[in-house]
């Protein structure tokens, strides 16, 4: 004899009796605790406000509220793969969706790009296409971790970045009751000696900044000065158009981005830097220099077509000079971890001591929101006084060495 899927009481309450009905979960076959037919009813959106009297009405609330899966939530089909799949992808994702709506601008195309090639590079080959996703265990997380290791062809940092992703993903499956929020699913970490970012030595600079001077291509020449002057990022340089450029400072206000196009610097602020008013004169002919049409505007413009440089444009390229100059090999330079970015740190070491530490942090751009405060009230003092460090630190060093050589 068939078991039924639930059982109705009735109760005597203050005026008159009430219907509640005990469940039976069929994973189980346990009765859960009691619910009431009257709140089921609202659930199921009849409002006429009238009280359940009879039993045949309230076995008809009961049978409907199973049907619509107010009581037992139905087991989801979905696999783990078809939700790793689409959960970092831009124009599917519900979860990019919601967090930019709550957080505008909170993620980016292309962090979420970067993430959805995670997933399809590292993590999707390595799963059961029939997993579901209510299944996932933390063996099968672990499990995913293990084969990154052992294959070797990401290094410990990036799988620990690939294993995160993973992690936000179902964390949000358990916060939306895709899985059970008792489980624990995230693998620990790898543990993972970072490698400080090199710097070249005074010598070093003032050796190949004199040889790009003089050998190498004009716009490379420039943007490595701009960023050694002014700690620019290499998006920054990509995005920096000819409005920005004042008389002798810069308004760094967007930055570039393969899928995002342009948007705001990194950290959110916009902010102004001193510049030398020569190697502004030089941007600004660099920038009408570009033979294409457009409205780009762009100082740094690509050869092809004149719009934006590639991604990796000016890390390639000066990385390529530093080889050329002969001051480096191209295993010196991996083992010191020099690259373009070097030279925002570089700007940071020379300029360090000479500058207030809050307004070195802020023309620099490494601001919190207590310094973007502070921001709104930067003097044209005050980046006079960065100027003048600019001056006395990197350009005085370089046409000090300059001028003893030239002797």
């Amino acid at each position: 004899m068939a078991i039924s899927p639930f059982t109705l009481c009735r109760i005597k309450g203050n005026e008159r009796f009430f219907y509640y009905a005990l469940f039976r979960d069929p994973a189980t076959g346990k009765r859960g605790n009691k619910k009431s037919v009257e709140v089921l009813k609202k659930a199921l959106g009849e409002l006429d406000g009238n009280p359940v009297t009879r039993r045949d009405e309230a076995i008809r609330i009961c049978q409907r509220a199973l049907q619509q899966g107010l009581v037992f939530s139905k087991p989801s089909k979905l696999t783990f793969y078809e939700y790793l799949e689409s959960f970092y992808d831009w124009s599917k994702s519900e979860y990019v969706k919601r967090r930019n709506l709550l957080q505008p601008g909170s993620l980016s195309k292309d962090y979420i790009h970067i993430r959805n090639n995670m997933m399809n590079n590292h993590v999707l080959p390595k799963i059961d296409a029939k997993l579901l996703l209510s299944e996932v265990t933390l063996d099968d997380v672990e499990r995913i971790q293990l084969s990154l290791v052992e294959e070797k062809n990401v290094g410990y940092s990036t799988i620990n970045v690939i294993m995160s992703a993973v992690g936000v993903a179902l964390g949000e499956a358990q916060r939306r009751g895709l899985l059970d929020r008792t489980k624990t699913v995230a693998a620990e970490p790898l543990y993972v000696v970072h490698k400080q970012r090199g710097i070249l030595t005074e010598d070093e600079l003032v050796r190949f900044m004199a040889y790009a001077k003089e050998h190498s291509e004009k716009r490379i020449y420039l943007a490595i000065l701009l960023s050694l002057l002014t700690g620019m990022r290499s998006g920054e340089l990509r995005g920096l158009k000819r409005s920005a450029l004042g008389k002798d400072s810069i308004t760094v206000e967007q930055a570039y981005a393969d899928h995002a196009g342009l948007k705001m610097p990194k950290g959110k602020r916009i902010r102004l830097v001193p510049c030398p008013s020569y190697l502004i004169e030089d941007l600004h002919a660099l920038a009408e220099s570009n033979p294409y049409e457009g409205d780009h505007d762009l100082v740094f413009w690509s050869k092809r077509g004149g719009g934006f440089v590639s991604s990796h444009y000016f890390s390639s390229r000066f990385k390529e000079e530093l080889i050329r100059s002969e001051i480096f090999t191209a295993e010196e330079l991996k083992e010191r971890n020099i690259t373009f970015h070097s030279l925002r740190h570089m700007a940071n070491t020379l300029l360090r001591g000479h500058v207030d530490e809050h307004i070195l942090r802020l023309t620099i751009g490494h601001s919190s929101r207590q310094l973007s405060d502070l921001y709104t009230h930067v003097s044209q003092r005050t980046l006079q006084t960065v100027a003048l460090a600019q001056k006395r630190t990197i350009l005085s060093l370089l046409e000090d060495r300059e001028h003893t050589r030239s002797e």
